[in-house]
This record gives structure tokens, sequence and C-alpha cells, in this order.
């Protein structure tokens, strides 16, 4: 058996209420893993669930309070352990140059693994960061860490931008060359921000949020999308397939 399929149980280091429905597990390991991967992480006797690796050395997770098995999740404290397996999936290629990093929600996640890659890469890196409001913004002091290039849109104009994340990135691939956009949140953002790379021809990645019960072995067809397993052929995909 593969060792990505063999489960490992690690303490945690420190937990972080990131905003009021979202919490930072940083883990006791690091992790062999790509931006855009992810684990499946497990409560034994409730279920197992997909979270975006953000960041490998040490091993970082952040996690939304959302159903039965993450309202468990948000229980554990430093030093209480999680079990889980990965990495599973497909990653971002990343192109050389200057990027835009277009993140929704808590699609931020993977990007941010992204943008530390991308840092020792000598990438320059704009990022985008759109949420509701200002409350539920996410990661924006770690993305600041990375880059100065750092532009915030909230739907209610409570912090940054008044508007959607895509409508923010419109503003600024009109007037900015980029060797490739990465994002990661709602479908219809992403929709939105292909496209418009698609009008300048600059490359696009995209990486799919779905749900699945096998655990990312490909046998039960919840996640399929347009044909594709999201847990095996993705979550990572050229922007073409929201096309």
């Amino acid at each position: 058996m593969n060792n990505k399929n063999n489960y490992k149980t690690v303490k945690i280091f420190k937990v972080i209420k990131e905003v009021p429905k979202v919490k930072i597990f940083v883990l006791e390991t690091k992790l062999t893993a790509l931006p855009g991967q992810y684990l499946m992480v497990w409560v034994p006797g409730v279920n197992e669930k997909p979270f975006a690796v953000v960041n490998s050395s040490p091993l970082t997770l952040l996690i939304n309070k959302i159903g039965p098995t993450t309202e468990i999740i948000h229980q554990l404290k430093k030093g209480d352990k999680i079990t889980y397996r990965g990495p599973y999936g497909t990653s971002f290629k990343l192109k050389n140059g200057k990027i835009l990093l277009v993140g929704g929600g808590y699609g931020v996640a993977p990007l941010y693994f992204l943008a530390k890659k991308a840092k020792e890469n000598k990438n320059e890196i704009k990022v985008i960061i759109g949420a509701k409001t200002k409350k539920d913004l996410c990661l924006v002091k770690d993305f600041k860490k990375i880059t100065s290039q750092v532009f915030v849109s909230t739907d209610d104009g409570s912090s940054g931008f008044k508007g959607y994340a895509s409508q923010l990135a419109k503003e600024i691939l009109e007037k900015e060359e980029f060797a490739g956009v990465y994002t990661c949140g709602p479908i219809l953002m992403m929709t939105r921000v292909v496209q418009l790379a698609k009008k300048k021809d600059i490359f696009c990645q995209v990486s799919l949020e779905s749900f699945f019960k096998c655990g990312g072995y490909g046998l039960c067809g919840e996640c399929s999308f347009k044909g594709r397993l999201v847990c095996r052929e993705g979550p990572v995909f050229e922007g073409k397939i929201l096309l």
C-alpha cells in the first residue's frame, strides 16, 4: 500500500481562531506535499473530510466549522491529536514571472501554500482576498508576510474594495500583465476570473472544492464535475474546465 494511504496521528501544536467559524490547526509534523493538494482528516466513528494543505512545514490546515465532523475538530486544543492520510490530488503549475492569486472565502487556503512556493521561486506575487464581510476575511496578515501586494474585497464594503473579488481582478488584469492566474473559491467567482484570464490569453488554473464519500479513491462518483473526478483528477484543473 502506498504510504499516503496510511493513517498518521499527530499532536496539535497550535490552534488559531482566524475568524468566528474558522480555525487554523498547526500540527507537530511536516509533510511532503505540493500546493493544491489535500489531506483526508478522519474523526473516528464520525466521518472523514478533505482539507487543503495550507502549509507543509509545519503541516497546517484551515478548517471551517460547517457540520458535525468539523464541529468536533473545532473542539480540539493544543496537545490533542488529529488523524489524517494523504496528500492526494493534483497541484498548481507555477509559472515564472508575475502571478495573480484570487481567493474567495475559504478558498484562500491552497493559495497561501502556492504563495509560499512562489516566493521561494522569486515570483512577483499579487493577491486578492475576497469575502462577504470584513469578519470573514482569512489569512490576510499571513499573505502580507509573503508579499506587500495584498488586496482585499468585501461584498458589503466593510474592508477594502467594495464588490466581488472577480471585479477587483478585472481592474487589475486590465492594467497589468501576468504570467499566470490562480484561483480558488465559489464557482461563479472562479468562472469570471477564468474568463478574464482567457480574454488576455493568460495561463490560468482553478482549485475545485467538492464533497465525496470514498475518501479520495475515485469510487463513489460524488465529486464528478463535467465528467471529471475532482478527488483524483483534481482538485487543481486548467481554468477551461469552468467554461
